[in-house]
C-alpha cells in the first residue's frame, strides 16, 4: 500500500523523535527501517548530547616479577550512558571483547552516532623497540552494532618507532558528498627525521589506501571532526586540518588571548559539532569557536573561582564538550589527585559540581547518539 504521507512530512516527524524511540521503531516494518536508516534523517535530526563512560579493563593477567606481560593481557571494553543532572548514574549498554590482547586502547572520537576505538597491540622487534599493530572498530552504542576495519598494512606499522610522542594519530569523519565514513591514520616512520605516511579507509572498502599529501608537522592523538574537517594539535603548536572530502591537509593558527598569563589546555574541544579551543588563566577559562574554517570567535570567558580557586594550571582542567543543546559546558578537573566534574551554565553563569561516582579506569566523553546504522555489517 502506498504511503499516505509525503516523504518530507515523514522525515519531519521522525526528526523530532528521541533517538531511543527511533532505535525501537526500526523494527516495526521495512519502510520504517528504510526511513530511519536514511542518511538524510541524520542530517536533520535534533540530537541531544549524552555523556558516556568508556571503560577498559582486563580479565586475564599473568604476573612476571613485578610487571604484567602485555602479551597475556586480554582487553575488554564497557560503554555506559551517564544520566542525571546533579548525580550521574551509569547505565551499561555495551560490553565486548575488544579484539584480543592489547597494549593500549583509545577512544579516538565520535561522529554520526558512532564511536571509533583503536586497539594498539604490542609486538617488539629484535632490539626491543615497540612496533605496534593497530586495529580499529566502529561502534554504535545504541544499536550495539560494531564493525571491524581492515588492519593497517604491516609495511607501515612495522616501521613506527613508539619512542616518539608524535608517532601516530587518527580520526574519522563523514563525507556528505558520498555518504561515507572515512577513517584517517597518520604515522611518523622515523624517530630522527620527519617521514610521514597517511592512509584513509572509506566505509564499505576492504582496504586502506595511502593519500598523496601529508601534514606539514607531526600530529598525535584523536582528531576532532567539525564541518567536514578533522583537526589535531601539531608539534609546533599549530593546528593541522584534514578535509575528508578533498583529502587534503592544511594549517591554521590557534587563537591568541591578550596577556601573558594564559595557559592553553592542550586540547581541542568538540562543542556540539563545532571546533573549540580553550585557555585557562588567572581569571578562569576562555573558549573560542572556529567559524567558517578560518575565524576564531570568543565563545565564553567564565569564572570558576567560586568552586575552584586559582592557580588553575595545577588542576589539569579539561573541557569534555557541551552538556546539552543550550551549549552548557561539561568540565573535568584532576584536583588533588581526584577527578571532579562541573557543568557551567551559559545563561546564568553558574558553575555546579556533578557527582560522577567512581570514574577511575575510564574516560568520560560527550556523545551524540543516533539510531542510524551506517555500519556495513553488524555485530
Amino acid at each position: 500500500m502506498a504511503n499516505p504521507f509525503p516523504e518530507d512530512i515523514i522525515f519531519g516527524i521522525l526528526s523530532r523523535l528521541p533517538v531511543k524511540s527511533l532505535a525501537r521503531f526500526r523494527c516495526v516494518c521495512k519502510s520504517w527501517f528504510k526511513y530511519i536508516n536514511d542518511p538524510y534523517l541524520h542530517t536533520i535530526h535534533v540530537k541531544e548530547p549524552t555523556p558516556i563512560f568508556f571503560q577498559l579493563y582486563v580479565k586475564k593477567l599473568t604476573p612476571i616479577g613485578f610487571q604484567l606481560s602485555p602479551v597475556n593481557v586480554w582487553g575488554y571494553i564497557k560503554i555506559s550512558f551517564l544520566h542525571g543532572t546533579t548525580s550521574l548514574r551509569k547505565k551499561p549498554v555495551l560490553e565486548l571483547d575488544f579484539m584480543g590482547r592489547f597494549f593500549d586502547c583509545l577512544l579516538v572520537g565520535s561522529c554520526n552516532g558512532l564511536i571509533l576505538v583503536c586497539n594498539e597491540q604490542d609486538p617488539r622487534d629484535s632490539e626491543g623497540i615497540h612496533r605496534g599493530v593497530f586495529r580499529f572498530a566502529l561502534i554504535n552504542p545504541l544499536s550495539k552494532e560494531r564493525c571491524h576495519l581492515p588492519p593497517i598494512p604491516t609495511k607501515m606499522t612495522g616501521l613506527i618507532d613508539f619512542r616518539s610522542p608524535y608517532y601516530w594519530a587518527s580520526g574519522f569523519g563523514f563525507d556528505d558528498s558520498t555518504n561515507t565514513l572515512k577513517t584517517v591514520f597518520f604515522a611518523n616512520l622515523n624517530l630522527e627525521a620527519y617521514v610521514p605516511c597517511t592512509m584513509v579507509h572509506s566505509s564499505g572498502s576492504s582496504s586502506w589506501r595511502e593519500v598523496a599529501q601529508n601534514p606539514a608537522y607531526p600530529i598525535k592523538g584523536g582528531g576532532v571532526f567539525a564541518h567536514g574537517r578533522l583537526y589535531w594539535l601539531a608539534e609546533s603548536f599549530t593546528l593541522v586540518w584534514f578535509d575528508v572530502k578533498r583529502e587534503e591537509f592544511g594549517l591554521i593558527d590557534p587563537p591568541k588571548p591578550k596577556g601573558d598569563r594564559w595557559f592553553d589546555c592542550n586540547e581541542l574541544d568538540d562543542l556540539n559539532g563545532q571546533l573549540g579551543f580553550s585557555y585557562y588563566g588567572p581569571f578562569g577559562i576562555k573558549t573560542w569557536i572556529l567559524k567558517q574554517h578560518k575565524e576564531w570567535v570568543l565563545h565564553r570567558c567564565f569564572d570558576i573561582s567560586p568552586i575552584l580557586p586559582p592557580p588553575y594550571e595545577e588542576y589539569d582542567l579539561e573541557i569534555l564538550g557541551c552538556w546539552n543543546n543550550d551549549g552548557d559546558i561539561l568540565l573535568m578537573g584532576y584536583i588533588y589527585q581526584t577527578e571532579r566534574l562541573f557543568v557551567y551554565t551559559l545563561k546564568s553563569g553558574d558553575l555546579r559540581e556533578v557527582d560522577c561516582g567512581d570514574a577511575s579506569g575510564g574516560w568520560i566523553r560527550m556523545y551524540q547518539s543516533s539510531s542510524l546504522s551506517l555500519l556495513p555489517t553488524s555485530a
